[in-house]
């Protein structure tokens, strides 16, 4: 059967209202069209909703995941995993053409980029000159679902490998809550003592949650940062008095 008109009209429909009433299997089928000629995927995309419960499932699964659905090849599944890959470099390039990190919320919500469809923890930091432009975000360790090893030394490394001014450290915890752990505290906290020793300055230390960020900063986690310096002092003061909280949120936060 010629399933050429169903997938013009798939596709006609995207270019005069993008994915606007579009349900999450016929995203996939659309998809799908450029990867498998001529059959119905119709079915296959149903199949994949329901082997992995949701569109971001299906996008977040791994090649070799998805190749174990029926129907799933090696071009179908190349072509699924690269659009979360996409959406990460996407949204990286967009907030990197911005001058200046000037606000948590934009440190944050770069941050936030990094571990986009990422299931296990990984721990990246992030290099500034004396504006506070990005030098560059270089991952510094891979680890398991629940931890990652990170040593001072090698924050302090790479920090004067890129000749940064001022760095920011960031890491996501899968589970979905970003409240740090003592051990992320402690790590903060040796993390910038370290630096000082070389007068580079730690910014931020951001936790990447599911839905959520924390700044360990901005939230005076360690005992002893109570006077804030001056990065990102006057964002700070007009959030706390217009919420009454330091939290970074998507949801709240402005430039």
């Amino acid at each position: 059967m010629d399933h050429t008109g169903h997938r013009q009209r798939l596709r006609q429909r995207f270019e005069e209202n993008q994915l606007h009433g579009f349900s999450d299997h016929e995203i996939l089928e659309l998809l799908l069209t450029y990867a498998i000629p001529r059959i119905d995927v119709n079915p296959l995309a149903h199949r994949l909703v329901n082997t992995f419960g949701s569109l971001s499932g299906v996008l977040e699964a791994s090649p070799d995941e998805l190749k174990k659905v029926e129907g799933i090849g090696e071009r179908s599944a190349s072509l699924l995993s690269l659009m979360v890959p996409l959406f990460c470099r996407y949204e990286q390039i967009r907030l990197q053409s911005k001058p200046r990190f000037v606000t948590y919320s934009a440190l944050a919500g770069y941050c936030n980029t990094l571990f986009m469809g990422v299931r296990h923890e990984q721990f990246y930091l992030l290099g500034f000159d004396a504006k506070m432009q990005l030098i560059r975000a270089v991952k510094i360790a891979d680890g398991t679902a629940d931890e990652v090893r990170v040593s001072p030394k090698q924050i302090v490394r790479e920090a004067l490998r890129l000749n940064a001014v001022t760095v920011a450290v960031t890491h996501n915890h899968p589970s979905g809550d970003p409240q740090p752990s003592r051990e992320d505290i402690e790590l903060t906290r040796d993390i910038r003592d370290a630096l000082s020793m070389v007068e580079i300055r730690l910014a931020d230390h951001v936790v990447v949650g599911t839905y959520d960020t924390f700044s360990i900063f901005r939230n005076s986690i360690l005992e002893d940062v109570r006077q804030r310096d001056e990065f990102l002092a006057a964002e700070d003061n007009e959030m706390k008095q217009r919420t009454g909280s330091y939290r970074c949120r998507e949801d709240e936060d402005g430039l």
